[in-house]
């Protein structure tokens, strides 16, 4: 089950590589050691960037080191026979001591088998992800003496060096099948069936004036309503040839070399293709453009993202090194500069500047200065008749959206952690009990203080039709709401719906392990929705939680997400969810007083629905 949203990201050609910096080293040493503190001699500590990994050994005080490690994002990853790895996932802005602690390891099990259910001899594992901490590129650090993981002629894959209680986000590649991405296993004892289907070849060559390049990084991106990701990817051989498989689909295809520039990405349509699909690549001679980002006090300012795009697409991203310095390395000399500053901080001009570098290969820019993000202040009035409230405060137009409770008296303050893209911004002050609302447009550039009357509102309860991606719930409206069944329970004692009857049932269908912004923009309204009826005898928030997470797996997930609303874990093999037919998650379905589905598309009218439901007879 993944989550679904609808996401206009641009393709960032170079993210996916790794952030380029000007070119400055660093040195990255730390201590290996065990769960009491004591090192660990003769570890193997392997460090990977660019697809490229080498290794140190630990010495007997359980140090390692590396030199010359460029600032680009790195994977940092120990292993010993007999211990679980333990690792680092950072982008590197300077010399850095990380350790990292060897626990028991545990073992997972997974059957690999095609569409035909048959065993897939020699499958590996191509990367994994360690309790969303670090990632590990088991199939780059094997050249460097990594365990080679891979299904035996039973299709049987064994992962014995992982964290006790732990999971991991899984990719399998094998030559005769496309990619296999798993987005959740947990570290136990049961054994875990994952398909690998053919999907479709395609091939091509990589060059730059009709040369070969060798070590180029070619990469496959899915692009739909989930938004957009890197699907797979291929390094070329010494005469620049590259080939992947993929399942049938539209993708974009680019190429990236720390040598060029990479060129726009190009659209593949592997849909119902015999033959196989050719996508040759040309890198572009690079244009150089440099500048510096400063801290409103004149200091460099480290950390800051800045990219070069035009039109749609991006073609360098870099993040600024410690002396505020970044390089970007381009194969267009026309574009828009973005500066994207750090928490708390906001460019003293437009965060998009124009460039023309015309013939100019190299070019330095002037310095952009920062500047503290504003404070929006303001407060609401309400209407004679009305008693002041806590309201319910949102934007309505942010990609990362802010969710928060006013003031008894309605007074609020909107601080921000990021710079937005616009600087005139639209958010929405609701009352919990009554159809009163107002919505209010702020400067970034003079934000003063506001303040509004609350005003009355028709609510939008039309039945809407189901969205593309998204559980089609039609068949459950205006029925008895299916029963749900939990293993156990948290934040509450054991409950039904049947027990229920008589309040408005927030219900949502998650898992923890989804961090989709879709995911965590869900779990912060239902946190809002809690805390605004908690005094309030006729609404409860319940949630259930996928079934393959264990109960102390849950327990992190409700702490992470500060949730105090009753949460069970769904009975296996999915009761709740079936019940429901949920195949995507987050899905929040709406329930009456007399145990009615009323309501599963809530987007952007869920409070308004929930108090209409509280009204209705």
């Amino acid at each position: 089950m993944t989550p679904t949203r609808t996401d206009v990201t641009l393709l960032v050609a170079l993210i996916v590589f790794g952030l380029a910096l000007p070119a400055v080293s660093v040195t990255v040493r730390g201590s290996v050691v065990d769960a009491q503190g004591a090192p660990i001699e003769n570890a193997s500590v392997f460090l990977a960037q660019d697809r490229q990994a080498r290794a140190s050994v630990t010495n007997e005080a359980g140090r390692y080191r590396f030199d010359d490690v460029a600032i680009r994002m790195m994977e940092l990853t120990a292993y010993k026979d007999g211990y679980a790895v333990d690792g680092h996932t950072l982008l590197p802005q300077g010399d850095v001591e990380l350790n990292m602690t060897l626990l028991a390891p545990d073992a997972i099990t997974v059957r690999v088998i095609n569409n035909n259910f048959l065993p897939v001899p020699g499958a590996r594992v191509t990367a994994m992800t360690v309790n969303d901490r670090f990632l590990v590129s088991a199939e780059d650090l094997h050249e460097a003496g990594f365990p080679l993981l891979r299904s035996d002629d039973n299709g049987i894959l064994e992962i014995p060096m992982l964290p006790e209680k732990g999971f991991i986000k899984l990719t399998l590649g094998h030559h005769r099948y496309a990619d296999s991405n798993v987005a959740y296993l947990p570290v136990d004892e049961r054994q875990n069936d994952i398909i690998l289907y053919e999907g479709t070849r395609l091939r091509g060559r990589v060059t730059v004036k009709a040369q070969p390049i060798a070590d180029a990084r070619v990469s496959l991106f899915q692009v739909g309503v989930g938004g957009q990701r890197r699907f797979a990817e291929a390094v070329t051989d010494p005469e620049g040839y590259y080939h992947l498989r993929a399942p049938e689909d539209t993708y974009l295809i680019t190429a990236w070399h720390p040598d060029y520039a990479a060129p726009a990405p190009v659209s593949m349509d592997m849909r119902n293709r015999d033959e196989t699909a050719v996508a040759n690549l040309e890198l572009l001679p690079p244009y150089i453009l440099r500048g510096s980002i400063m801290l409103p006090d004149g200091e460099p300012c480290p950390g800051a993202r800045v990219m070069f795009r035009r039109d749609t697409t991006i073609f360098d991203d870099a993040i600024t090194n410690a002396q505020g310095e970044y390089r970007l390395q381009i194969g267009e000399p026309e574009g828009l500069l973005r500066i994207v500053p750090p928490p708390g901080y906001m460019t003293e001009i437009l965060a998009d500047i124009p460039v023309d570098l015309g013939d100019v290969r190299d070019m330095h820019l002037d310095p952009v200065r920062l500047k503290a993000l504003p404070v929006i202040r303001g407060r609401a009035r309400f209407p004679a008749d009305t008693s002041p409230s806590r309201l319910y405060l949102r934007s309505l137009d942010l990609p990362f959206p802010v969710h928060d409770i006013t003031r008894e008296d309605g007074a609020f303050e909107i601080r921000f952690s990021y710079q937005p893209d616009q600087s005139a911004l639209t958010f929405r002050l609701e009352h919990p009990l009554r159809f009163l609302r107002r919505d209010f447009t702020i400067n970034l550039e003079e934000p003063g203080e506001v303040e509004m009357l609350l005003e009355p509102f028709d609510p939008d309860l039309r039945r809407r039709p189901p969205e593309l991606g998204r559980n089609n719930m039609e068949a459950l409206l205006g029925e008895d709401a299916p029963a749900i069944q939990c293993s156990d329970w948290f934040n509450t004692h054991p409950t039904t719906l049947e027990e229920q009857r008589g309040k408005v049932v927030v219900l949502t269908f998650w898992g923890g392990f989804d961090d989709s912004l879709f995911a965590q923009n869900r779990m912060t309204e239902l946190r809002v929705m809690h805390e605004l009826f908690r005094d309030q005898d006729d609404v409860i928030v319940i949630g259930v939680h996928d079934a393959s997470s264990e109960a102390d797996e849950i327990e992190d997930y409700l702490a992470d997400y500060n949730i105090s609303f009753a949460v069970g874990k769904d009975d296996d093999p999915f009761v709740s969810f079936d019940n429901y037919g949920i195949n995507f998650i987050p899905q929040t379905v709406l329930i009456d007083k007399q145990g009615i589905v009323r309501y599963a598309q809530v987007e952007g009218r869920f409070l308004e629905l929930v108090k209409a439901l509280r009204r209705r007879p």
